[in-house]
């Protein structure tokens, strides 16, 4: 199971798991932030996170950030709920030297209401986009198969993976089966 994520400027890293990963993914993000000094507070974060599937959840990072302010200050959350809102949260994304966490990115176009060409299109779209906010800071980005498989659905993962420097595919911790009680 991945325990800490870190990324390096000019790439970013596609993480492909279950939605069990997304605590993972949480803890993890309260480790990734470096505090700026005083003198930058006000002019950039430590840390974007882009939430694409509506997965950030503040209490559970300001546990594993154990409360430190430092640290969760210097975060900053953006939400879209729609695979055109994706698009456009990528697009006012500036390029700075923090950098980027974007939680369940194919959420939204798994919908199937939009068109499968368009959602293509928008995809390849929010690729340049993270390609341009790489060349700065490096990011990773993570998503989780659709509910109901689709060759669609296929063929977008398909995209983002080609386009990403390297993917790790997580796999749910294995539990003990325990034996069925009936009473």
């Amino acid at each position: 199971m991945i325990t800490s994520i870190e990324p390096k400027a000019g790439s970013w890293i596609l993480l492909v798991g279950p939605r069990s990963l997304n605590s993972t993914m949480l803890t993890a993000i309260a480790r990734l932030p470096a505090p700026v000094p005083q003198a930058q507070v006000g002019e950039r974060c430590s840390l974007r996170v882009l939430d694409g599937g509506n997965r950030f959840n503040a209490y559970t990072v300001a546990r594993a950030a154990r409360g430190r302010r430092d640290i969760l200050e210097h975060i900053t959350v953006s939400r879209a709920f729609t695979c055109y809102q994706v698009l456009s949260l990528l697009e006012s994304t500036p390029s700075t030297q923090a950098p980027f966490v974007v939680l369940d990115l194919l959420n939204t176009f798994y919908d199937e209401s939009v068109q499968i060409g368009e959602r293509k299109r928008l995809l390849r779209s929010c690729i340049a986009h993270l390609e341009r906010l790489e060349r700065f800071a490096g990011g990773v980005v993570s998503v989780h198969p659709p509910a109901v498989p689709s060759q669609a659905a296929i063929e977008l993962l398909s995209l983002l993976q080609a386009s990403a420097v390297d993917t790790f595919f997580a796999q749910p911790a294995a539990s003990a089966l325990e034996p069925m009680r009936l009473f």
